[in-house]
C-alpha cells in the first residue's frame, strides 16, 4: 500500500487512493517534473495479473487518441508494478447511473459518436485491437463533456482468445466463451471480433438510459421500451441494432454504427415522412379509383370532412403552441390516412409542409424548417399565396446564415409575385442583418401598408419586433411584439414580449414590468408548451413580485416542470434561489443537484446560464457545502 506524500522514481508524489477493484489498486499522483496530476494503477501481485498489466501497457503505449488515456510510464516499487496514465478529470458513467442524472438525447448520441469513433480507431490498429470489458466504470465523462474510453487490462491485441470478462455486460459470445473456459471446453470457443465491443457499447447505455441491468442471457429491447424512456425510436433503433443477440444482425463494424448515428434524423418518423409524402404523392390517384366510390358516400354524410378538418385544426393548434412534437405527429397521420387521399390537394400538402416548417423554425431546428418550407414551395409556389412560402423559406435562410441563398429567393419571389409585402419583409431582414436598422423600418412600413391579411401583418411586426429588440429599442420592440400578438397568439410571439419586458424592467429597475413579464410567461405556462426557459422566467418573476408566497410558487412550477420534462441545471439552480430566500431545508438538496447536472452538461448549455444565477448559486454551494462549485 502506498502512504500520501511518498515519492516513487523520484518523480511520482502519492496523493491518496481513488479506487480498486479486481484488476488492483488506483492511486492518484503528482507528476514532479511535468507539474501534473497523473494516476499510478497497481497491478496485484501475481504473475497472471502482471502479464495483464504489460497488455495493457503495451497497447496504450502505441495509441494516442482525443478519446483515450496516454500511458507515460511503467514502473517497478517495493516488489510492485505500476502504469502511470493520464488523470481523468471526470465523472464515470456508472457514477451518472449510481446518481440517477439525467442525460439528454442530444449528450446520449455525442457520447455514442465519440465512442464509435475510438472503437473504429482501435478496431483499424495493426494488430487489431478488441476492447472486451466496455462497461459504464470504463467510460469516463471528462469535465468539458467529452468521453474517454480507459482500462485495456483485458483488452485482445491481435487475437481474440478471452482474457477476463465483465459478465453483465459481455455479448452473448463472449459470455459463451467464459463458460466454455469454466468447462474446460477451449476446443469449443468462438472467434471474437468488433461485433463484441459494439454490443457492450450497446448494453453500456442500456443501463444508462432504462437503469436496468443487461444480461448477455437476455436479448435486450431498446424498441419495446422506448416509449417508457427519455430516448426517440430513431435512437432506440440504433441501439437494438447494437445489441441484437445474433451478432450477425449487429452492426458489422463501428464506422457503420456511427454512421447510423450521423444520420439518426434521417431515420426518424418525421424525416422518414418527408419521403413517404413524396411516394404517397404517386399512389393517391390510384387510391381515389379504388376508394373513390367509398369516400364520395362517407364525404357526402360530412364525417370524413369533419375528422379531416379536425385533424388539420389540432396540427395548427400543436404549430402556434410550440408543441413540435404533436404537430409531427398530425402531420403523419394526416398524410398517411389513406381516407383523406381525396381531400390532400397540392394546396393543402403546401399548407402542411409550411405549418411544420413554422413549428420546426420556432424551436431552432433550422434544417428540419429549410427542408419543409422548400417543400411548401414544391407544392404551392405557383399558388396566389405562394409568396408567404418564399418569404419564409428566405427568412429561415437568413437566420442560418445562408444570406446569398436567401437573395437568390427573394429574386424568385418578385419574379413571379411583384411587389408582394413579402418581398419587403424579406429585404428588411436583409438590411437588418447589414445593421441598416432605418432602412429595414422604411421596407417593413411599406410592407405593413401594402399587407391585406393579418398573416403578413403579423410577420412585419414580429420583425419589426426583432429589429427593436436587437438595437435595444425596447419601448417600440413591446409595442411590436404585443400588436403581433394581438394579430395572432401563439408561444413564439408571447416569448419575444416576456423577454423583451423582462430586459426593460432588469434596465429600469421596474417591478411593474416584471409584472407585466409574469403575466406574459404565465399565459405560455398555461396555454402552450412551455420551454426551459419560459418556466425559469415565470420562476424568476415568482421571486420578484410575489414577496409572501413567491418562491414557494417558484419551486411548485419548477418541480412540475422537471418532473413532466425532465430535470436541468437552470431548474435546480433557480429552485435552490428560492428555497434558500424562504429557509426551505431542501435548498441544500437542490443545490447539490444542480452541481451534479452541472458538471454533465455541455459548455454551450453551462454558456445559456445567466452569470448573475452562477455567481449566486456559486455562494450557496460554499454556504451548503464548504467547497467550491
Amino acid at each position: 500500500m502506498l502512504y500520501e506524500g511518498v515519492v516513487i522514481d523520484n518523480t511520482y508524489q502519492v496523493c491518496n487512493e481513488i479506487g480498486s477493484g479486481g484488476m488492483g489498486v488506483i492511486y492518484l499522483a503528482y507528476h514532479l517534473r511535468l507539474d501534473k496530476y497523473v494516476v499510478l494503477k497497481r497491478i496485484k501481485n501475481t504473475i497472471a495479473n502482471e502479464s495483464v498489466l504489460r497488455n495493457e501497457v503495451d497497447i496504450l503505449k502505441s495509441l494516442h487518441h482525443t478519446y483515450l488515456p496516454q500511458v507515460y510510464d511503467y514502473i517497478s516499487f517495493e516488489g510492485d508494478i505500476y502504469t502511470v496514465i493520464d488523470y481523468i478529470d471526470g465523472y464515470d458513467l456508472k457514477y451518472y447511473i449510481d446518481n440517477s442524472i439525467p442525460v439528454s438525447e442530444g449528450q446520449l448520441i455525442k457520447w455514442l459518436k465519440q465512442l464509435c469513433e475510438v472503437l473504429a480507431y482501435l478496431h483499424s490498429h495493426q494488430p487489431r485491437i478488441l476492447h472486451t470489458d466496455i462497461k459504464p466504470a470504463n467510460i469516463i465523462i471528462r469535465s468539458n463533456s467529452d468521453i474517454c474510453l480507459i482500462d485495456f487490462g483485458v483488452s485482445l491485441l491481435g487475437e481474440s482468445e478471452l482474457k477476463g470478462i465483465s459478465a453483465i455486460y459481455s455479448s452473448p459470445e463472449q459470455y459463451y466463451n467464459a463458460e466454455c473456459v469454466k468447462a474446460g471446453a477451449r476446443d469449443q470457443l468462438c472467434t471474437l471480433d468488433a461485433r463484441t465491443d459494439i454490443y457492450s457499447l450497446g448494453a453500456a447505455f442500456y443501463h444508462l438510459i432504462t437503469a436496468e441491468l443487461p444480461s448477455p442471457t437476455v436479448r435486450l429491447s431498446f424498441s419495446d421500451i422506448y416509449t417508457r424512456i427519455p430516448i426517440s425510436e430513431s435512437l432506440a433503433d440504433i441501439l437494438d441494432t447494437a445489441v441484437a443477440y445474433d451478432r450477425e444482425k449487429r452492426f458489422g463494424s463501428a464506422e457503420k454504427m456511427k454512421k447510423a448515428l450521423d444520420n439518426i434524423y434521417k431515420q426518424s418518423a418525421r424525416y422518414r415522412m418527408y419521403f413517404l409524402i413524396q411516394t404517397l404523392c404517386s399512389v393517391i390517384a390510384c387510391l381515389m379509383v379504388v376508394c373513390g366510390s367509398f369516400l364520395i358516400i362517407d364525404s357526402i354524410n360530412g364525417q370524413l370532412s369533419a375528422r379531416f378538418e379536425n385533424d388539420c385544426n389540432s396540427f395548427f393548434e400543436a404549430v402556434d403552441g410550440g408543441d413540435t412534437r404533436q404537430a409531427v405527429d398530425y402531420a403523419i397521420k394526416i398524410m398517411n390516412d389513406s381516407d383523406y387521399a381525396p381531400l390532400i390537394d397540392e394546396s393543402t400538402k403546401a399548407e402542411l409542409y409550411h405549418g411544420l416548417g413554422e413549428s420546426y423554425f420556432k424551436a431552432n431546428d433550422l434544417q428540419n424548417a429549410l427542408n419543409c418550407y422548400q417543400q411548401a414551395i414544391d407544392f404551392g409556389g405557383a399558388l396566389s399565396t405562394g409568396d408567404v412560402y418564399y418569404r419564409d423559406y428566405a427568412l429561415a435562410l437568413i437566420d442560418s446564415g445562408r444570406v446569398s441563398e436567401a437573395a437568390g429567393i427573394l429574386d424568385e419571389l418578385n419574379a413571379r409575385f411583384p411587389d408582394s409585402p413579402s418581398g419587403y419583409i424579406i429585404k428588411a431582414q436583409l438590411k437588418v442583418r447589414q445593421g441598416e436598422y432605418g432602412e429595414a423600418e422604411q421596407l417593413l412600413s411599406t410592407a405593413l401598408t401594402k399587407a391585406s391579411d393579418v398573416g403578413t401583418q403579423y410577420v412585419a411586426y414580429l420583425t419589426l419586433g426583432d429589429m427593436y429588440s436587437d438595437s435595444d429599442s425596447l419601448d417600440d420592440a413591446v409595442n411590436a411584439y404585443s400588436t403581433a400578438a394581438g394579430l395572432k397568439e401563439n408561444a413564439d410571439v408571447l416569448r419575444k414580449l416576456g423577454l423583451c419586458e423582462m430586459r426593460h424592467a432588469r434596465l429600469r429597475n421596474d417591478i411593474y414590468g416584471y409584472q407585466k413579464a409574469f403575466d406574459v410567461f404565465s399565459k405560455i405556462y398555461e396555454r402552450y408548451v412551455p420551454t426551459e426557459d419560459d418556466v425559469f422566467c415565470l420562476g424568476q418573476c415568482y421571486l420578484i413580485c410575489d414577496k409572501t408566497n413567491g418562491a414557494n410558487n417558484c419551486i411548485k412550477i419548477l418541480t412540475d416542470y422537471n418532473s413532466r420534462y425532465g430535470e436541468s441545471c437552470k431548474t435546480y439552480i433557480l429552485m435552490t434561489i428560492a428555497a434558500d430566500s424562504i429557509g426551505d431545508e431542501r435548498a441544500p438538496e437542490y443545490c447539490l443537484k444542480a452541481r451534479t447536472i452541472y458538471a454533465t452538461i455541455s459548455d454551450e448549455e453551462k454558456s445559456m446560464i445567466d452569470n448573475d444565477s452562477l455567481k449566486t448559486i456559486r455562494t450557496l454551494y460554499r454556504k451548503y457545502y464548504k467547497g467550491e462549485w
